[in-house]
């Protein structure tokens, strides 16, 4: 573990206590729960209450650090049926730390998640669980594709294609991160072919100064039209973009900076589109934005470029079946 996960650790034990006493259970997840914190990064946490007032995603500055505070409703803490049929939606257990733990449900609770996804089953429940979730992903962007709305079909294929790496990494590496993805990518066999179909591999076009600039132009736009409520939309997010832009920097990591914005641009438009088509809200967008947007990775794929994306997300999913049989053997 770094040194700066102990500082990390104690100031979210801290807040817990002191800012967080409306919860039932809290736990710290992210990097900092992973022992990977460093110079840059922010404090995760999720907590559960039954108080509705407090609902929602936020960030906090809170004794000069950022705290990405989650929080849900207590008729959302999962149980072990629930995490059994939608494995993949709790899969931030098994790297998690607990902060608050009222009645001890928690602990039993994590424990029992670590050793089900540390298992043959729980791995084959992972797989699944995500099959389910990409199938409609690919079905839409083949009706898209069929349809000739490639740039539809383009974000669909993204975003199929980004889950199963997510389900690759967990399953090679127990880590859901996505700011891990592209250095895991590259262990891939079929890496560098995968790469060339990309929107967003690394070019001469954009710094990650500029990625960071990019990301506050949208949650500007977002805020001004009414979605200042939306979590992810805070003004403290564009000071932590800064802050991830300045260390992707150091490491020297374009594709990874790019792949990481694209994600959470997209996670921010499909949010603020109240149920328009993804292609139809995008156009809505002020032309200069759109432009900023299409510098990392908002652009239509040609039909040859989409089918092959689709075809390595079957080759993703394939290889975390490979591994699932090699360990039941």
């Amino acid at each position: 573990m770094y040194p700066r996960n102990y500082q990390f650790l104690e100031l979210a034990k801290e807040f817990v206590q002191n800012e967080l006493v409306y919860s039932t259970y809290a736990i710290l997840v992210g990097s900092v729960a992973r022992g990977e914190a460093d110079k840059y990064s922010d404090i995760n946490i999720i907590c559960y209450t039954g108080r509705e007032q407090y609902l929602g995603d936020r960030v906090i500055f809170y004794k000069g650090e950022y705290i990405q505070l989650h929080t849900k409703s207590i008729l959302e803490f999962p149980n072990k049926e629930l995490l059994s049929y939608n494995p993949w939606h709790y899969r931030f257990l098994s790297e998690s730390i607990i902060l608050q733990d009222t009645n001890a449900e928690l602990s039993k609770l994590q424990n029992w998640a670590k050793s089900y996804f540390s298992s043959i089953k729980g791995e084959k429940g992972a797989i699944q669980d995500v099959e389910r979730l990409i199938e409609g992903r690919i079905k839409y962007a083949e009706e898209q594709v069929g349809a000739g709305r490639a740039f539809g079909a383009t974000h669909a294929a993204l975003a199929a294609f980004t889950e199963t790496m997510l389900l690759h990494q967990f399953i090679y590496e127990n880590n859901v991160s996505l700011g891990h993805i592209v250095t895991h990518l590259r262990k891939l066999d079929r890496s560098s072919e995968i790469m060339d179909v990309l929107p967003f591999a690394p070019t001469s076009r954009v710094t990650f100064e500029e990625v960071a600039q990019v990301m506050t132009k949208l949650r500007d736009h977002l805020r001004k039209t009414g979605f200042e409520h939306v979590g992810g939309l805070s003004e403290l997010e564009d000071d932590l973009w800064a802050r991830k832009a300045k260390r992707k920097a150091e490491e020297g990591d374009e594709a990874n900076v790019l792949w990481h914005a694209y994600n959470k641009a997209f996670s921010l438009l499909l949010e603020t589109s109240q149920d328009q088509e993804f292609e139809d809200y995008f156009r809505t967008l002020p032309s200069p934005l759109k432009r900023s947007l299409e510098e990392i990775g908002f652009i239509s794929l040609p039909p040859q470029d989409i089918e092959g994306l689709l075809t390595y997300t079957q080759y993703v999913i394939d290889d975390s079946k490979h591994k699932l049989k090699m360990e039941q053997k």
